[in-house]
Order: C-alpha cells, then structure tokens, then sequence
C-alpha cells in the first residue's frame, strides 16, 4: 500500500519540482561538475550559468501560488523571508524589462489578480512601461526581480507571464552584497557597521542561487 501524504501536509512542507533544490544535493551536483571540469578543461561557468536558470525560473513559477515559504499562507511575503537584505542601501533605481527578468510576485488577493488580469486584457495585452516604483529588489547580475509589495505584485506578475512591459525597482548588486551577506544553506550571515546577525534560511533555493551569483560574478571579491 502507497502512503499517499494529505495535500495539506504537501503544501506545508513543500517539495520543489526540481530534484536538486535541496541545498545539500546541489552542492554535491557543483562539486562534481566542478571536479569535471578541472579534469576536462571546460569552464565550470557554464554550469553556474545553467544553475542561475534553474533555480531563478523554479521560483518564478511557485512564487504565484506561494509554493515556497509556506508562512506565506498566513501572512504577506515580505523580502526578507527570501534573502535578508532590508538593512542594505540600494546603489539606486532601474528600468527593469519584465520580459527578460526572473519574476518573484506572490500573490496575496484572488480578487486582486482576478482584477489585474481583467486589466491587462481590457488595455489589449498592452506592452506597459511603468514609471512607478515597486517594493523589493532587482539583482541585475541574475536578472532577478523580487517583488514585495502586497498591494502592487499583481501587476508585474501579469505582465511578466505575458513578457510585456516594465516597472522601476530598487537595485541591489551581488558585489555590493558580497562582502555583507553570506550563507551556509541553513542560515543567513549578516554582516552590518552595528551588528552581525544569524538569519535562517527559509528557502533553500534563494541561499543555493545567492552563491551561485557570487561564484559566478564576484570571484575577486
């Protein structure tokens, strides 16, 4: 007989849909394909590059139905639930183009998208240039848009899913954060001119994505 788990005990602990989102199990993948490529010559770029992917659009496509972070299902997602970077000054704002970014927008309000989705129907799929500014953070190394505004993700979220438009966000670099914030899998470092802090990682995901971006584009710092 099959043990099949109560869908309320899946969404409370959820499983990622990819098989190597455990942090533990990815390390392991990096460790290999590192030594791999120390044996063959080849660039272990290119598997940094297909782990930024992977990871990035894995939690683009639960962010919509709030697969991760089940706190989430009582409260609104805050950014610092996904990686702890409220006490950083943004270096400043950007254009971000939704059509080519990794869009992370959980949605709180049925009646919100419902509303958001009727809205960019009614304007006719219209490729919207937003001059307003959302709540989160840009990564522009990984292309990664965190959007924390519980009034304001619908919109941004529906737009990406149709790859039209843009809006304008706050800019947080990897190399700005390199030196400040880093991560074991378990738990977030957090390095400031007060204090240092210990945060835990709530999403395995964000913490493996986060090292990957500093392998990939700070090996200097």
């Amino acid at each position: 007989m099959f043990n099949f788990s109560p869908m309320k005990d899946l969404w409370e602990s959820p499983l990622p849909p990819m098989a190597l989102a455990d942090y533990q199990a990815f390390s392991k993948f990096q460790n290999q394909a590192l030594h791999r490529c120390r044996e063959s010559g080849r660039s272990f770029d290119v598997f940094l590059d297909w782990a930024i992917r992977a990871l990035a659009s894995s939690m683009a496509a639960d962010s919509a139905s709030r697969i991760f972070l089940p706190k989430t299902k009582t409260t609104p997602f805050v950014i610092d639930d996904l990686i702890p970077i409220s006490d950083f000054q943004p270096s400043g704002k950007k254009k971000v183009n939704l059509k080519t970014s990794y869009v992370i927008a959980p949605v709180w309000n049925n009646t919100d998208l419902a509303e958001a989705v009727e809205a960019f129907a009614d304007s006719g799929f219209e490729d919207a240039q937003i001059s307003q500014s959302f709540g989160g953070a840009y990564i522009p190394e990984l292309s990664l848009a965190i959007i924390d505004s519980p009034s304001d993700v619908d919109v941004p979220y529906i737009l990406s899913m149709w790859e039209r438009g843009s809006i304008q966000m706050d800019v947080y670099s990897l190399s700005d954060l390199a030196n400040c914030l880093q991560t074991d899998g378990e738990s977030w470092f957090l390095q400031t001119e007060e204090d240092e802090e210990t945060i835990p990682v709530m999403e395995p995901r964000m913490a493996a994505l986060y090292n990957c971006g500093l392998q990939r584009y700070c090996k200097d710092s």
